[in-house]
């Protein structure tokens, strides 16, 4: 990997690490279904100037539909609740191991057993970390958590169909569609007043956690990502993924002092390395 491709891929890792603290802040100022439509709407904007990819509506749907509304609403709602940034970091990259799942059941795809081993070993850390937590209210979020991770993993066969076109493309072109019912669910919940708040009492810091969600950790994350998927195997990248939640943890420590220690951390130590367990046989698979 070249100097100026290595330092991107670093960029993305601070630049996704980053946003789950950032998107905790964004939570002061909106609502979940509020911050979720703004965020798609202005994601939407590029297509006045991106050509549609060459992949269906259908595909686009569940890009949009599962990995975009269903990962954000879930992850925003979880955080709602109480999950810290950084512990959301964290259980989120269990879609890796439910992709896996997936895939098996629904695509007829023979999973190895290192990557069901990958699969077990996160899922004990899933259990030590849920240990640690205080009141059904914290469970909660843990769970919404993992419905994120859920989502997030359908979401990716999905996108495993949309290979050889840009991946920026089909970013903002799947991004049309969440907005309706994301507008629609904040209308009937929240009301015209907070679906309208970016613009009726509009605010810096609210504006600043739209921007920062949209531009870096959007469109130049995936930019990015897309280039170096292009230029580089897939088994080389994806490890750089595994990088976001220890990114996630260290800024969250800082900016919000979240606390990552005893059992906590040794849950998180766990999950990690069963995720990366699941991407080092999926790395040998496609070798």
């Amino acid at each position: 990997m070249t100097p100026l491709h290595l330092a991107s891929a670093l960029l993305i890792v601070a630049m996704w690490g980053l946003n789950f603290t950032v998107i905790r802040f964004g939570l002061d100022e909106f609502t979940p279904f509020t911050f979720a439509t703004w965020r798609f709407v202005l994601g939407a904007l590029p297509i006045l100037f991106v050509p549609k990819p060459a992949i269906s509506w259908s595909t686009l749907a569940g890009i949009g539909g599962f990995m975009f509304t269903g990962q954000f609403v879930f992850l925003f709602f979880a955080m709602e609740a109480g999950l810290p940034p950084g512990l959301t970091s964290v259980l989120v990259q269990m879609q890796g191991p439910l992709t896996v799942v997936l895939a098996a059941l629904f695509l007829r795809e023979h999973a190895t057993r290192g990557q069901w081993l990958g699969l077990a070993i996160a899922v004990v850390g899933v259990v030590l970390i849920a240990g640690t937590v205080d009141g059904t209210a914290s469970l909660f979020a843990i769970g919404l958590a993992l419905l994120s991770a859920l989502t997030w993993a359908t979401g990716n066969l999905f996108f495993r169909s949309a290979r050889g076109v840009s991946m920026f493309a089909v970013t903002v072109w799947a991004s049309v569609l969440p907005p309706l019912p994301l507008g629609i669910a904040a209308l009937v919940i929240d009301g015209p007043t907070a679906l309208l708040s970016p613009l009726l009492v509009p605010t810096w810091g609210g504006w600043f956690v739209l921007f920062y969600t949209v531009v870096p950790a959007m469109w130049l994350g995936y930019l990015i990502w897309g280039t170096l998927l292009r230029t580089y195997p897939a088994a080389k990248i994806g490890p750089v993924s595994l990088l976001v939640p220890c990114a996630a943890l260290t800024f969250a420590a800082l900016l919000v002092d979240e606390p990552v220690e005893g059992m906590r951390l040794l849950g998180i130590i766990v999950v990690l390395g069963g995720v990366a367990t699941g991407v080092y046989a999926s790395t040998r698979r496609t070798r």
